[in-house]
């Protein structure tokens, strides 16, 4: 079975909704506000947001409290000590340019896939995710690549542990049908999703070798179906990826 947290403390986790749910307000909040939606009391937020705000991961405008950009500059230095980052950056960039498409880079965190790098082109879809966000490994391409990539033991594992969502009509959520599509992208070295995120949208990608197993990649292209398909995403795309993924190999090695 996959290794899960065995107990959270309570304090950091009503710490931590607090920031998350500053951040995704579009306006300040208030701390009655916020203590309703926690259904915890107004002296309780008042503390955390106190603690928050004295390590500089909230800011206080008049009454009502918003997130910082301390968090920012935590993801940002992570970020940098990821190798396969620093590799792929400029690559993907040229990919996005030259594929008119949004390119990305994604890393395994546990059981989850993190877009770590997101290269939009001029006229490309835009996401809905966000860099650092954590998605389920089987909706994507990225995500499938990934998983393919692992031994099958830590397949059984993930798929265990993992909430198999479905976004879309067209997501795959049986282990056994997701482990027969796996084969089948290690075998043509390239996973496809074709609207099983977000209707409409598909994508290619394939895996990145590297020798840090702690950081294992995917990069890969999305974008909307009227665009990419038939011949054009299988070949023209999915040869883009897979020489774009070659050069990271490569920037890496000669790291």
């Amino acid at each position: 079975m996959a290794d899960t947290p065995d107990y959270t403390i309570d304090a950091t986790e009503t710490s931590l909704d607090l920031l998350e749910m500053l951040a995704e307000s579009p306006d300040p909040l208030g701390v009655t506000t916020l203590a309703d939606r926690l259904d915890v009391s107004k002296s309780v937020v008042h503390n955390h947001l106190s603690t928050l705000r004295a390590r500089g991961y909230v800011l206080k405008r008049g009454n009502r409290y918003e997130p910082s950009l301390r968090s920012l500059s935590l993801g940002s230095q992570t970020r940098a000590k990821i190798p396969v980052y620093q590799s792929a950056r400029q690559q993907l960039d040229n990919l996005a340019a030259a594929s008119g498409e949004t390119s990305v880079l994604f890393v395994l965190e546990e059981t989850e896939g993190v877009p770590t790098y997101i290269a939009e082109a001029a006229e490309g879809w835009s996401p809905q995710y966000r860099e650092g966000e954590r998605l389920p490994l089987h909706i994507n391409a990225p995500g499938k690549a990934i998983l393919s990539s692992l031994p099958d033991d830590r397949i059984d594992d993930v798929l265990d542990a993992a909430d198999l969502v479905a976004p879309t009509s067209a997501t795959m959520t049986e282990p056994a049908e997701l482990k027969a599509a796996l084969r089948s992208v290690r075998d043509d070295t390239v996973a496809f999703c074709r609207g099983e995120q977000y209707e409409g949208i598909v994508g290619v990608a394939t895996a990145v070798s590297t020798s840090d197993t702690d950081h294992v990649a995917a990069i890969g292209v999305c974008g909307p179906v009227d665009r990419l398909n038939g011949r054009y995403l299988e070949e023209d795309i999915a040869g883009q990826v897979l020489s774009t993924a070659k050069s990271i190999q490569v920037a890496l090695t000669s790291q």
